[in-house]
C-alpha cells in the first residue's frame, strides 16, 4: 500500500509539473517595455494661405531642426511623451517670404496609442500640445526688428517603425500641428513706407496668428 500511494504522489507531481510548462520551443511574451529615449530629426513649413501662386503648399517658413523624446507606456498600448525639439529658420525662402529669421525650442507632451503589428513593425497615433519658446529676427533698414516669445502649439500625429536591433526602433512620422505664424506683407517694414511715421515696435510686426504646418521626422527610439 505503501509503494502504491508513493506511486501515485510521484505521479501526480509529475503531470502538474509538466501541465504548468511552456510547450517546447515556445516562450511566454516578454511584457511591453516602460520606457523609450530617442532621437530625430526632421524639419515643418506653414501652409501658404490666400497666396494662389502657392495654393496647397506647405513651405512657407521653413524650419529644420533635431529633438529628443522619451517615452512612458501607461496601460496596454497606450503611451505618453514628452519632447524637445530645437528648430531654426531655413534661408531657402520665395522671393515674395518675409526675410525672417525664427530660432526655436519646442517643448512638448503627447498622449498615443502604439500597435504591433508584427514583431518587428510598430505603428502609432498620438494627440499633443506644447509651447515654443522662439527668437524672433527681421530687417529694418540697416538694422533688425527682434523680439523673444512664448507661443503655444498643438498636434496630431501618426508614425511607425521598424525593429532594426534588441531594442532598437527606426521610424519616421508625420505631423499636423497649429502653431503661431506671422503673415503681413513685408514692404510695412520698409523705412520708405509712408505707413510709418516711425520704427514699428515688435508687437506691430510680430503679432502672431495661428496657422497649421506640416512637419516630417525620422527618429530612432531605445527600448529601456
Amino acid at each position: 500500500m505503501r509503494l502504491l500511494a508513493l506511486s501515485v504522489l510521484i505521479a501526480s507531481t509529475a503531470t502538474a509539473t509538466l501541465a504548468s510548462a511552456e510547450p517546447l520551443g515556445v516562450t511566454a511574451d516578454a511584457p511591453d517595455p516602460m520606457w523609450s529615449v530617442g532621437a530625430r530629426i526632421g524639419g515643418y513649413g506653414f501652409r501658404r494661405e490666400g497666396n494662389t501662386a502657392f495654393t496647397g503648399e506647405w513651405n512657407e517658413c521653413r524650419m529644420n531642426g533635431v529633438g529628443v523624446f522619451v517615452n512612458r507606456t501607461i496601460h496596454g498600448p497606450i503611451f505618453l511623451e514628452g519632447g524637445l525639439d530645437t528648430y531654426f529658420s531655413s534661408t531657402d525662402r520665395e522671393p515674395q517670404d518675409l526675410q525672417i529669421d525664427r530660432s526655436s525650442a519646442l517643448v512638448s507632451a503627447a498622449a498615443g496609442v502604439r500597435l504591433n503589428f508584427t514583431s518587428w513593425l510598430t505603428g502609432w497615433v498620438q494627440l499633443g500640445v506644447g509651447a515654443e519658446l522662439t527668437k524672433l529676427s527681421v530687417p529694418y533698414g540697416d538694422d533688425a526688428i527682434r523680439a523673444d516669445k512664448v507661443l503655444p502649439e498643438g498636434f496630431f500625429g501618426v508614425g511607425g517603425d521598424i525593429k532594426v536591433a534588441r531594442n532598437v526602433h527606426l521610424g519616421a512620422s508625420m505631423r499636423t500641428l497649429v502653431m503661431a505664424n506671422f503673415n503681413y506683407d513685408p514692404q510695412r517694414l520698409d523705412m520708405n513706407n509712408q505707413m510709418w511715421t516711425s520704427t514699428p515696435t515688435a508687437d506691430q510686426v510680430f503679432a502672431a496668428t495661428p496657422s497649421l504646418a506640416a512637419q516630417g521626422q525620422f527618429y530612432m527610439r531605445y527600448d529601456m
